[in-house]
């Protein structure tokens, strides 16, 4: 039993839907077979997560049908965030007679791809529009699907950080405390920096089974602007003190995920800040951690939150 008390958030975070998520091989919901022709995206969900070594020139996503019988042309509204992403479709599928599926073809143009950016393209049927799906039971199944795809960086082990926590006193009254931890550097861009199972071996609360020893859970660190360091994306820490797995981010990361620039979450003080002793911090609630039976909220509410990374194997520039 843990011997830190858990207590209620006073300074909730709206996040509603961000943390709903699918595996890299898609999410798969059957649709029904039934006389009535209904259609269905084949995956709601597809992800794909790339090295500079890999090559992809074109995905495929597929669409469905129940009934095989005469050709159909069926809307759909096609969104996609970047120019190296180009679809074959762009306000239809069509079905050929004797085909129970159609697929929209996505040219990437892999060669310009930017590492880190992640390119979306986005499909669903149009309802309503058209005689088609004058009801929404003409659709059963997935009614939209989304193909993600990045390019990640490569990364080489950088020798060791100094890590004092400020995040688990979101939920709890453990004491801040400091620990070594691996940190790992990216080949492509030095000034990217993440950190191997932060809440892992080294954290000095665990008990046998708090922790998942079966992969490694990474933090990512985008210190290109040592006055606007965030945490660069949503991560799973591979904790689980029985409220379900503790994931956290910077409130940077989290404002520019609701649509805000850079450049405005930077100037509202919100960003962290790499100093020249190679110190990562974040301001009073500049994190954010959830577990899912304790709810989401603020993080480093007492200002402890640090990296510090002069003792590790780095250069930044």
């Amino acid at each position: 039993m843990k011997i830190f008390k858990s207590f209620l958030i006073m300074a909730m975070v709206a996040v509603a839907g961000l943390f709903a998520s699918c595996s890299e091989d898609g999410c798969w919901d059957a649709y029904d077979t039934t006389s009535e022709k209904t259609y269905s995206f084949e995956q709601a969900e597809s992800n794909y997560s790339l090295t500079p070594s890999d090559t992809i020139r074109q995905i495929a996503v597929k669409v469905f049908r129940s009934n095989a019988k005469g050709n159909d042309t069926i809307p759909v509204a096609v969104t996609v965030n970047s120019d190296l992403l180009a679809c074959n479709v762009t306000d239809a599928v069509v079905f050929e007679n004797g085909k129970d599926f159609a697929e929209i073809l996505i040219d990437v143009d892999y060669d310009n791809l930017v590492i880190g950016n992640k390119y979306t393209a986005s499909f669903a049927f149009v309802v309503d529009s058209v005689n088609f799906f004058e009801h929404n039971y003409s659709i059963s199944g997935n009614k939209t699907a989304k193909v993600s795809l990045q390019l990640q960086y490569t990364w080489r082990a950088a020798g060791k950080a100094l890590y004092t926590e400020d995040i688990i006193t979101t939920f709890f009254n453990a004491p801040n405390t400091t620990y070594s931890v691996e940190v790992e550097q990216a080949n492509e861009n030095p000034a990217i920096i993440r950190t191997k199972n932060l809440y892992g071996a080294g954290y000095p609360f665990n008990e046998p089974g708090d922790y998942d020893t079966k992969k490694d859970y990474y933090v990512v660190f985008n210190c290109n602007d040592p006055e606007g360091v965030y945490i660069d994306g949503w991560y799973d820490t591979g904790l689980n003190w029985g409220y379900g797995m503790f994931s956290f981010t910077s409130y940077g990361y989290y404002m520019m995920a609701a649509g805000y620039d850079f450049e405005a979450v930077k100037a509202a003080g919100y960003m962290g800040t790499l100093d020249e002793d190679l110190c990562i911090t974040f301001p009073v609630k500049g994190l954010v951690a959830t577990m899912p039976d304790l709810g989401t909220g603020y993080a480093n509410l007492n200002g402890a939150f640090k990296l510090d990374l002069s003792s590790a194997d780095l250069v930044i520039e």
